[in-house]
């Protein structure tokens, strides 16, 4: 994450698509979205973690975090990429959807931020299950958005011949 090498975000574009899709699964999606009996919010530092929201801090614990957390500054390997497009000679430059990726890109950025900051105010939010079980489900949505997203982006990758997208 945060690398200016092409191949290497487009790689994170990839397992960042991977990454959310995995916080959807049931198992994992009912681990960081408990209500308790009292009406709180369980933990969900762990769901923040995949959302790049809990930033590493320095040196190499930072860098082994962060190649386990691919939404960890993905909006360097969106500017990697359309820097690519803009500058590049390749051929799938010519022939990419730059316009509808940064739609795509600006929407995902937001998607994943708002999620992170979701996970993190339930755990302040008032007791009471309705009001948190509300803010679960709509990060459930912003999720599901970014993985329709990231899985449009990563079309438009391939079908314009993008490298290392196979």
């Amino acid at each position: 994450p945060g690398s200016k090498d092409i191949c290497a975000s487009l790689l994170q574009i990839r397992d960042a698509s991977t990454s959310l899709q995995n916080l959807l699964e049931p198992n994992n999606w009912n681990q960081y979205t408990v209500i308790d009996g009292e009406g709180r919010a369980g933990s969900t530092d762990g769901a923040r973690r995949i959302l790049g929201g809990i930033a590493p801090q320095s040196g190499m614990a930072a860098i082994d975090a962060a190649k386990k957390t691919p939404l960890y500054r993905i909006d360097v390997a969106f500017v990697t990429v359309r820097k690519a497009v803009l500058e590049g000679s390749d051929a799938w430059t010519e022939s990419f959807d730059l316009d509808r990726f940064e739609e795509l890109a600006d929407r995902v950025v937001y998607n994943v931020s708002k999620s992170d900051g979701n996970f993190y105010s339930v755990l302040f939010a008032m007791k009471g299950g309705k009001m948190i079980e509300d803010i679960f489900v709509e990060t459930r949505g912003l999720v599901n958005q970014g993985v329709g997203d990231l899985e449009e982006m990563i079309g438009l990758l391939k079908s314009a011949g993008a490298p290392c997208m196979d």
